[in-house]
């Protein structure tokens, strides 16, 4: 009975007559049944064992080591799955054939299959466990199933023709035979496997990746199944793991080694180098758009393929929609011919396409794999963008290690450039390479679509399709435009960060003289200006924008139009509504195409600016012989790191940004295995010199000066040598030592070092990392604590060390920030002295100590650790007491050698250094008292350390535990951790962002944006009702056009209309929104108080300005523009389907639910991975300004490499947040694309029951099913966006929290124009304190000075001298107390101008780019050149700027750079001169100046300073007993206060102590 049930009456009896006939069907199927069942059993049961008896696994690993085949196994095995299917569809079919003739059913027809479809599940569950489990043995199992059902098959077939059904028009022949194919190729595949696992190769070791090897790599992309791999179902754990807690830095390990940033460099590095060979041998530019090619080219090309099938496959989908329609049509108004009855018999192709079942399932596959692909492909390209974004950062880095001073000094090139080759113009290429394929990939999709639009309505397609050729031109216009636009906005970006970059690095000689708003209102020009190019940006994308949603709308009024006059038919629903989805599927790759045009052409430009800066001259490395120039395209070979690619080649080890093979290796420190040669060419250095200078002449590319820097230099310095170079400002020290390190250019002669890998340098200007201050001494060396020791003690550092909460593990701050020049400048000694080197080049260490300590640095460091050791020392000094120890002495005079020899043979030569000498020596002595009377510290030093112990105090007492429980106390950090915000991005981010754009625009532009969503469901309601009068009425073809044509018009355009606007509305408002934004960044960040700047890094307060500003002014817009149109279609789809079928409801509210769910679970990873690869930029960006900060420091310590390794850790950081960013953004594109996909199928499911039920009209049917699949993309784009929306309002949140700073209080009442008028300044009961709840640093100090008068100010330790000239300034918090300046209390004057009414000259001089004029007046109020003349006059400075070609307008580099330091003190002189202040102070003013130009500036400073009113804080006592004035101070407090002669009446008095002791 049950064999009757299964074969049907008539085959039953068959199989008891005979068993053994080919046209027994039932027998057939029944025993490939049980095959399929013994092999279901026997794999469940191998799967269980094996599963639970973990003693026979070999291999237990997270990673999968996949066996060969592994991707063609699965793609094969994932297309029998669905041919099964479809086999299953067929027996179903042709059992229904049977069973409308009232014959019985027959369910062998598809219970094999169904058996078939199960096993093979299991088979790949099966497969998928021997590669986990490394069980090869479990091979043959597979085989043996694939040659058995090979076989049935094979029966099937000869079946199939003996009945003569052998007919491609038959669907289970072609079935069959496609199921053979694929069994005979999982077939070879099987046996591959089994061929490489027991053949001759059984017992060697199999090679693995080196990413198995690495415990912490936990990116699997590439080491998982290819199912996991195409849904990244292994990202599943990072996701579990974010959905519980929040995600840190250590939670996602190290990338791959295919994404590692050195492996990306080396390997883009390669080509580039091939790239320049080639370029060279043909005499053009290397292109880096070859190496893009030759590196990227074939992924990119796979993923084009990807994106290309998946397109063509998603275009299946509307084809299905007139199938429906027409399946629906059939049923409602039958023909003859459809309700003839076929008795039983195999479905036909034509019978099974037509079916609505199938169509539906069509429907939802083609969809589902479309949007696969398409995912696919962008993981595939945003993977590659990655990728060349890290090589690029590597290049630009390892490049700007070798940059030569001529780029950076010649104006050629600034740090705001820079700066952006490492942010901006690698971004720009990962946008490129995201969108590039679109450029050729979208026209095949275009040209698709218009085939199929043209089978589907014939010329009237055609002539639809010619709107695009018209539009076209204008679109490329338009883009064009857009493209020049955007190399205004980057050239506006490049000034403004440069700018910015200045404005951070002066801040606080700027707030101290009340410049930041100047400065600031110059940037804001820039920003203008920058707005303004956006503009018009913005308004070419709105056209664009319009022509493209225009585009498909006018195909539709034109096609639909001319229909009917062509074709002679009445508009159908199922051509209407299969056409309306083809050209709603326009929309999609016409958007695309001019925003990957954009991205594309940003690329291009920014290719363009790389290719400049890698081309860029390099810096001379040389090793001791001729110098010869060299550029960016010369080759030379260096010693890499192995990278732990198991292929090292020998150009991967090259590095483009040096010269020849015989010239210096790029990256090597002093533990390099590699052996320099003593001296170059045929030339050899003598035995006993370390240095020697041949006929040097020497310069800097951006001297504004008519001759060379150096002339004439002719130096031979033996081994174990102390050389002390002198000689007034400017006269070429600081070049004579750049000279040395090879940082000039070399006009001609020869330098000759002994050996580079043995050369320390301290810096005039102290270079220090943002690390502890232990580190900044060790710089990479093995701590050797006798070493340090003594180091330490011969700096003077033990007490500075003390007062630090962590000792030197304490974290100084960036560009020791925290710390004093003195403090700084011993630190970077320090570092040359533990380096163990032959050779220290000291650039005017003693310039910025006081000379008690400069002597202990000297006697104790320089002498003996130094000399003693037999080092060869290279001191240039101002500080003349020192030359009687000295074995050389060079004295440089306008660029050349005056003298050189011993202390006598220069006296000898200028007699005039005779009495310079003796008065050091004095002034010496005169020191020597102060310090015994001191207690053997000085009063500099005491200031500095009380400084340092205040700041300390402050941070630790300001700062508290954060959420994460980071403490400060004894951590050692004085810096900041970057803040990042936690969960949500709060609501009140969102209103202070719609504050910013205006409440009233975005409020129009959603109500412009529901006006045209209801037009547009109009729209498509009132062509349901066309589409159905032409069904109804075939006769008469015309009426229904003349009825709904003119209405259908009047509706499109509307809904342009509505469009534009709306689009207009949002976009100009996220365009005010931006320049609100920053304006108000700008302006509260530089009123931010000093102590901000102190704890908080440069490069993260840059990175607000360059990437956060980026996002807002471009991507947010984008995203917001997408979010509104989306949702509103999305919200229209729904409405529009529960109208028609009410059903629907049931459906959308737990998909609904689904979709919240999956986007609250996805969130709560993508956030945390947004902010995490938003705070890894910083360090970044942080470390490269810092390296570059201090490149001639890394360069002489052959410090490259390490610096290089360093960033790579940061840049890797970054790198695996952006690749886990990119992997769950598209592991939740792929999950709702199938939501999106199983929509549609229940939408198409339902309309056809209720058509099959009630007799839905099929127009219905059309315009649900077209608006459905619509749903596909909105879904998606509505998901994406608003995601995109909350993980990019991290930037506006960041740049909230820096508008939002706590600021210095700038308001107050306008005192009149003349004040202060005479300068009078009294103190009442004055206290003081650093911030709020901190010690107070001043004590009811009561202090009255005179008008014009010069008052000194002196103290002992923690005296609070400097503390007093900033009081004045109120940049420390006066709460008790006040300070009155001409009659009127400074607290009531408002901050901006009390700091312009006083003049400060402080003792870490600070230069702007642009011109001298500039730096001397940037407020352009001196009305005539005379005046600055006179002012460089008095500073010692008009025959230098008169020597120069331009003059006033000879060029300033960035930080003044073309300058030496003296230099930059002196036309700070000048500056404050200029300024005409009543109140001038003065702290250590003159301390980078020689005792020659000192002795003249004190005679002229006290004629052009004689009307103001002077406080000089001084460190020297001589340098205030002609003051009219003394002031004493001690511990805070007033000590003494009077006039020299009145203070040294009073015999037990601290200051006639301190004289007497001076022998004044």
């Amino acid at each position: 009975m049950s064999w009757d049930w299964i074969c049907g009456t008539q085959e039953s009896s068959t199989v008891k007559e005979d068993v053994i006939r080919l046209d027994n069907v039932c027998l057939l199927n029944g025993v490939a049944s049980i095959s399929h069942g013994i092999f279901l059993i026997l794999f469940s049961l191998i799967l269980l064992v094996v599963g639970c008896c973990t003693k026979y696994r070999q291999v237990n690993t997270k990673h999968l080591l996949v066996y060969p085949g592994h991707s063609i196994r699965w793609l094969i095995s994932a297309l029998l799955l669905v041919i099964l299917l479809a086999s299953i569809g067929e027996g179903v079919m042709t059992d229904e054939t049977y069973q409308v003739l009232n014959q019985p059913t027959q369910p062998h027809l598809y219970v094999h299959s169904v058996l078939s479809f199960i096993a093979v599940l299991v088979s790949l569950i099966y497969y998928h466990h021997m590669e986990l489990w490394q069980i090869p043995i479990m091979s043959p199992l597979l085989f043996l199933y694939w040659l058995s059902s090979l076989g049935h098959d094979i029966f099937r077939v000869l079946s199939l023709e003996y009945q003569n059904q052998d007919d491609v028009n038959i669907v289970l022949f072609d079935l069959t035979v496609i199921k053979i194919v694929i069994y005979f190729i999982l077939m070879i595949v099987e046996l591959n496997v089994i061929r490489t696992e027991f053949g001759p190769s059984f017992h060697q070791e199999k090679p693995v990746s080196s990413d198995t090897e690495q415990p912490e790599m936990m990116f699997r992309h590439d080491c998982v199944s290819y199912f996991s791999s195409v849904t990244l179902w292994w990202v599943q754990w990072l996701l579990n793991l974010g959905y519980k807690k929040h995600l840190e830095q250590t939670d996602l390990g190290i990338p791959a080694e295919r994404h590692e940033a050195k492996f990306n460099h080396e390997r883009f590095r390669k080509a580039f180098l091939e790239e320049l060979e080639s370029a060279k041998r043909s005499g053009k530019h290397a292109s880096l758009m070859k190496v893009y090619a030759r590196v990227y080219g074939r992924r990119l090309l796979w993923a084009a393929a990807v994106k290309l099938i998946g397109e063509l496959v998603s275009l299946i989908c509307p084809i299905t929609v007139g199938l429906l329609t027409a399946y629906v049509t059939t049923l409602k108004y039958p023909t003859a011919e459809s309700s003839q009855v076929i008795e039983g018999h195999h479905v036909t192709l034509e019978e099974f396409f037509m079916n609505g079942f199938v169509i539906v399932f069509i429907m939802f596959f083609s969809s589902f794999v479309g949007s696969t692909c398409v995912q696919n492909h962008i993981y595939l390209v945003m993977s590659q963008g990655i990728d060349v974004r890290t090589a690029l950062q590597g290049m630009v880095y390892e490049k700007s290690l070798h940059l030569s001073t001529v780029a950076t000094t010649g104006g050629t090139m600034d740090m705001g450039q820079i700066t952006n080759h490492m942010s901006s113009d690698p971004i720009a290429m990962f946008f490129m390479f995201q969108m590039v394929n679109n450029l050729w990939v979208v026209p095949i999709q275009i040209l698709a679509i218009l085939m199929l639009l043209y089978m589907q309505m014939g010329y009237s397609a055609l002539i639809g399709a010619s709107i695009f050729f018209i539009l076209s031109p204008i679109q490329m216009t338009i883009a064009s435009y857009m493209g020049n636009q955007q190399k205004q906005i980057l050239r506006c970006s490049d000034e403004r960060l440069k700018k910015t970059n200045e404005l951070l690095q002066g801040i606080k000689l700027l707030k101290l003289y009340a410049w930041e708003g100047l400065y600031c209102k110059a940037i804001e020009i820039i920003r203008a200006k920058e707005l303004n190019f956006l503009l018009k940006f913005n308004i070419g994308y709105v056209y664009t924008l319009l022509l493209t949603i225009a585009a498909p709308v006018l195909v539709t009024i034109v096609g639909f139009g001319t229909y009917t006059a062509l074709c002679g038919k009445p508009l159908t629903p199922d051509v209407t509504f299969s056409s309306l989805a083809l050209f709603n599927a326009l929309l999609n790759p016409l958007t695309l195409l001019p925003v990957s045009l954009m991205y594309t052409i940003n690329g291009i430009v920014s290719t363009k600016r790389l290719e400049k800066f890698l081309s860029a001259p390099d810096v001379e490395m040389n090793e001791g012989g001729l110098t010869q120039k060299q550029t960016g395209t010369e080759i030379q070979k260096v010693k890499r790191q192995k990278p732990r690619s198991s292929k090292p080649t020998d150009l991967a080890k090259q590095s483009l940004l040096d010269g020849d093979a015989n010239k210096e290796q790029a990256f090597r420190d002093e533990d390099s295995d590699i052996e320099e040669k003593p001296s170059y060419g045929n030339t050899p250095l003598e035995h006993d010199l370390d240095i020697k200078i041949s006929d040097g002449c020497f310069r800097w590319y951006s001297s504004e000066a008519k001759f060379a820097t150096l002339s004439d230099i002719n130096v031979d310095i033996p081994k174990g040598t102390l050389m002390v170079v002198i000689g007034q400002i400017g006269s070429g020290k600081s070049s004579l030592i750049s000279a040395i390190l090879g940082e000039m250019t070399t006009e001609s002669g020869m330098v000759q070092v002994r050996d580079r890998n043995q050369v320390a340098f301290a810096a005039q200007k102290p270079w220090l990392l943002n690390t502890s201050l232990q580190e900044n001494i060790l710089f990479s060396q093995p701590m050797d604590s006798k070493r340090y020791k003594r180091v330490i003690d011969a700096c003077a550092l033990r007490p500075d060390i003390d007062i630090l909460p962590a000792g030197d593990q304490t974290e100084i701050g960036e560009k020791g920030i925290n710390l004093s020049g003195g403090q700084k400048q011993r630190i970077s000694v320090a570092r040359t002295m533990y380096s163990g080197r032959d050779i220290v080049l000291l650039d005017d260490p003693l310039s910025a100590l006081d000379v008690h300590v400069g002597r202990h640095l000297f006697e104790e460091g320089i002498m003996k650790l130094l000399i003693r050791q037999r080092r060869t020392v290279i001191l240039v000094t101002h500080q003349l007491q020192y030359l009687n120890r000295a074995d050389l002495i060079i004295e440089m005079k306008d660029g050349r050698i005056a003298a050189q020899g011993t202390l006598d043979d220069i006296i000898a030569a200028d007699p005039d250094m005779y009495s310079e000498y003796n008065k050091a020596i004095e002034l010496a002595s005169e020191s020597e008292a102060e310090l015994e009377q001191s207690g053997y510290e000085s009063e500099s030093v005491k200031e500095e350390r009380a400084r340092l112990q205040q700041q300390v105090k402050t941070l630790s007492k300001k700062k508290k535990p954060t959420k994460g429980g980071d403490k400060t106390n004894g951590s050692g950090a004085l810096v900041e951790k970057e803040e990042i915000e936690r969960g949500s991005v709060s609501y009140s981010v969102y209103l202070y962002y719609f504050m910013n754009a205006g409440y009233f625009t975005i409020l129009l532009s959603i109500i412009l944006a529901v006006v045209n969503t209801g037009f547009f469901v109009g729209t498509n309601f009132w062509l349901s009702a066309w589409t159905e009068a032409g069904l109804q009425n075939h006769t008469d073809t015309t009426s229904a056009f003349k009825d709904y044509f003119s209405g259908y018009v009047g509706l499109n355009l509307a809904y342009l209309i509505f469009k534009m606007l709306a689009s207009s509305a949002l976009l100009w408002g996220a365009l005010q929104a931006s320049k609100r934004l920053a304006l108000r960044m700008l302006r509260n960040i530089v009123k931010a108080p000093f102590r901000f700047f102190d704890v908080t890094p440069l490069g993260r307060i840059m990175n607000r300005f360059s990437g956060d500003l980026d996002t807002i002014d471009k991507r947010l817009i984008t995203s917001f523009t997408l979010f509104m149109f989306s949702s509103m279609t999305l919200l229209s789809a729904v409405v529009v389907n529960v109208i028609v079928t009410p059903i629907f409801i049931m459906f959308c509210i737990p998909i609904a639910i689904i979709y919240l769910f999956l986007q609250r679970y996805f969130l709560a990873t993508s956030r945390e991975l947004q902010r995490l690869e938003s705070v890894s930029k910083s360090p970044v960006l942080a470390y490269f300004s810092e390296s570059l900060g201090g490149i001639t420091t890394i360069r002489a310590f052959r410090q490259s490499q390490r610096f290089y390794d360093t960033i790579i850790e940061r840049i890797n950081a970054n790198v695996i947040a952006s690749l886990y960013l990119l992997a769950v953004n598209r592991w939740l594109a792929i999950r709702v694309d199938f939501i999106a996909s199983l929509t549609v199928f229940v939408v198409a499911m339902t309309t056809l029951i209720s058509a099959l039920a009630v007799g839905l009209d099929p127009s219905l049917v059309g315009l649900l099913v077209s608006y459905t699949i619509q749903i596909c993309g909105q879904v998606n784009l509505y998901v994406r966006s608003s995601t995109e929306i909350e993980i990019q309002m991290n930037a506006v949140e960041r740049v909230k929290h820096y508008s939002q700073v706590d600021t210095e209080s700038y308001e107050g009442i306008e005192p009149p124009d003349d004040w202060p008028m005479y300068g009078t300044v009294t103190l009442e009961n004055v206290s003081a304190r650093y911030c709020h709840g901190m010690d107070p640093v001043l004590i009811d100090v009561s202090v009255e000075i005179g008008a014009k008068q010069k008052v000194g100010v002196c103290g002992r330790t923690g005296a609070g001298k400097s503390s007093l000239s900033l009081t004045l300034l109120r940049v420390l918090d006066v709460f008790k107390g006040r300070i009155i300046i001409d009659g009127v209390d400074i607290k009531s004057v408002p901050l901006t101008s009390l700091r312009s009414k006083i003049s400060i000259i402080p003792q870490d001089p600070v230069l702007f780019e642009g011109t001298l004029r500039h730096n001397l007046d940037p407020c352009g109020i001196i009305e005539t050149d005379e005046v600055l003349w006179h002012a460089l006059e008095i500073a010692q400075l008009k025959d230098m700027v008169s020597s120069y070609q331009h003059g006033l307008d000879a060029l300033v580099t960035e930080g003044g750079e073309n300058f030496s330091v003296g230099q930059r003190q002196l036309f700070c002189l000048a500056r404050a001169f200029l300024r005409k202040s009543r109140i001038l102070i003065m702290d250590e003013a003159t301390a980078s100046i020689d005792l020659e130009t000192d002795k003249i500036l004190q005679r002229v400073v006290s004629d052009a300073f004689a009307d103001c009113t002077v406080l000089t804080i001084a460190h020297r006592i001589a340098t205030i007993m002609k003051s009219d004035k003394v002031l004493v101070l001690d511990n805070g407090k007033v000590a003494e206060y009077g006039t020299p002669n009145e203070l040294l009446e009073i015999q037990d008095g601290l200051f006639a102590s301190l004289v007497r002791d001076t022998n004044l």
